[in-house]
């Protein structure tokens, strides 16, 4: 049976409908469905991370739902679609929890569509002013880090046509020209250019991402990433997600940029991932296991305009 989750901190949450992070500027929504009260449909979903006609944001991370062991989580990109999970998605939701009074634990367990993530907090209370790796701001609080589980190249779990294969170095046509991808799986799928550093720009993320996303051979769409090897230890990506566009920051593509690097030979375990919102650190285990660290930031907490409950309701 599932247990009962403690009573939300209400000198935290103070019966906001949302509360909004962000992680290097990839930022979420999270909408405790008991507080909330809006059902996570598509239409729902795209009118409130709507930048123009709702809060805005790049997705929805909605939960705590209760489960026997951990909390859940359902995630939803700005299209209305929800995925398996989000590295930066996971990292906001576990400093959410330990915020508005869900857990007292620096180290608990969060249950996503792609199974069960061990969310830590590397310094559960940093003070307001504290500032993180990875972050050009003061007051980031301390970085929250979570595994992110056993990485892999297979064809199938990605969700690729064509034989069973590990997909390392693969021909991708797209764009009147040849690209060569390295294919990650992380409970979903990424597919990762390397390329020399003059070309990993905004500019192109935003052009070839979408081919590539809605690539023929990825029926169900893969998440992109353009990188630059620029040391043994260091990389640069830019990212272009299947449900939310162009990302000034990922957490998943960070990951997958670094396995990819590292599975090629051109870099460590240990690898510092450079975006444009920042810089997060991943680390990958021998059996394949990674876990990626970075500074969260609450934005703001608020309530739903009548007026805008309504249309949500309807």
């Amino acid at each position: 049976m599932p247990h009962p989750f403690p009573p939300p901190r209400h000198d935290l949450a103070d019966g906001h409908d949302f509360v909004k992070y962000e992680a290097l500027g990839n930022d979420y929504l999270v909408i405790a469905p008991a507080a909330g009260q809006v059902a996570p449909t598509p239409d729902n979903i795209r009118l409130i991370c709507d930048r123009h006609y709702g809060p805005g944001a790049d997705g929805v991370l909605y939960g705590p739902l209760p489960e026997e062991h951990g909390f859940g989580l359902r995630t939803f990109n700005s299209d209305g679609t929800e995925c398996e999970k989000s590295g930066n998605g996971l990292r906001i939701f576990g400093r959410y929890l330990r915020d508005h009074g869900w857990t007292g634990e620096g180290e608990f367990t969060v249950r996503t569509l792609a199974g069960p993530v061990t969310v830590q907090l590397v310094d559960p209370d940093p003070g307001p002013d504290a500032a993180s790796a990875g972050s050009d701001h003061p007051g980031d609080g301390a970085p929250v880090r979570v595994s992110m589980g056993r990485a892999s190249l297979d064809s199938e779990l990605i969700g690729a046509t064509g034989p069973r294969r590990e997909m390392l170095r693969e021909t991708l046509p797209a764009a009147a020209r040849e690209w060569t991808a390295t294919c990650v799986f992380l409970g979903n799928p990424h597919c990762v250019l390397p390329l020399d550093g003059t070309e990993v720009t905004e500019e192109l993320a935003r052009r070839l991402g979408p081919e590539l996303a809605g690539h023929a051979r990825f029926p169900g769409r893969i998440n992109v990433q353009l990188m630059e090897v620029r040391a043994a230890d260091r990389i640069r990506i830019e990212a272009y997600e299947r449900g939310a566009g162009y990302t000034l920051a990922s957490g998943s593509s960070a990951c997958a940029a670094a396995v990819a690097a590292h599975t090629l030979g051109l870099t460590g375990p240990e690898v510092t991932v450079e975006m444009p919102g920042g810089r997060l650190d991943v680390g990958i285990s021998d059996g394949g296991e990674v876990t990626l660290t970075g500074p969260v930031r609450p934005v703001v907490a608020g309530r739903w305009a009548p007026a805008f409950r309504r249309r949500l309701a309807s």
